[in-house]
């Protein structure tokens, strides 16, 4: 397969654009060959990149997006729990219940956080962007672990047993080799155990 070469012909970049080409930003910024424009230049200042929120660029949806979410989550947070503790219809909703949503809107929200962070910081220097990447791929297990935790306390509200016998084996992570510490790994195995989950939940139903 032949690999992407340069536009053939002369263009003088301003410097003053604030945007640059997948073939001026330096390697460890080529993370996707196909998305050719629209990369912010390098900045080396955290107080710099937030001026990145004014003005196009290709994280500007990430980023937006993630923000949204970030306002939007606790309000729908506080609607939930006061319903909860309002309606007479929840009256017998416990203690475990509202810690239960607790979890599952503080993982989703520490994941959108960390995402923004990752996503807005990502053009600091090649140091700064490893470290947001490891923090992004942490908030997406946060995400996944809090939703499993939520999942399972009511797929087998009935039986505290297997209750914590699943959150155990969602909750454990071993992998001394960094050989092992791959994104499709981490996806597929808590993947794997959500689709378990939904199976068992639903026999449950029938």
């Amino acid at each position: 397969m032949e690999s992407l070469q340069p536009p053939t012909t002369t263009t003088t970049t301003n410097t003053t654009d604030r945007t640059i080409s997948w073939y001026e930003v330096p390697k460890w910024r080529q993370g996707n060959k196909y998305i050719l424009s629209g990369y912010r230049r390098e900045l080396p200042n955290h107080r710099a990149l937030l001026d990145g929120l004014k003005y196009l660029h290709n994280e500007t949806c990430n980023v937006y997006t993630h923000i949204l979410g970030a306002l939007g989550l606790p309000v729908i947070a506080v609607i939930v729990l006061s319903a909860l503790h309002s309606q007479p219809r929840f009256s017998g909703v416990s203690g475990g219940d509202y810690a239960i949503f607790l979890i599952f809107f503080c993982s989703a929200e520490i994941f959108l956080l960390l995402s923004i962070m990752f996503h807005l910081f990502s053009a600091h220097s090649e140091a700064v962007q490893r470290f947001w990447y490891r923090m992004d791929l942490l908030g997406m297990v946060v995400a996944t672990e809090g939703t499993l935790i939520s999942a399972i306390y009511y797929v087998f509200f009935c039986s505290p047993l297997l209750q914590k016998l699943h959150w155990l084996i969602v909750s454990h992570s071993e992998a001394p080799d960094e050989r092992y510490h791959h994104r499709a790994d981490v996806y597929t195995s808590y993947s794997s155990a959500a689709l378990e989950t939904r199976k068992k939940g639903r026999l449950r139903l029938t």
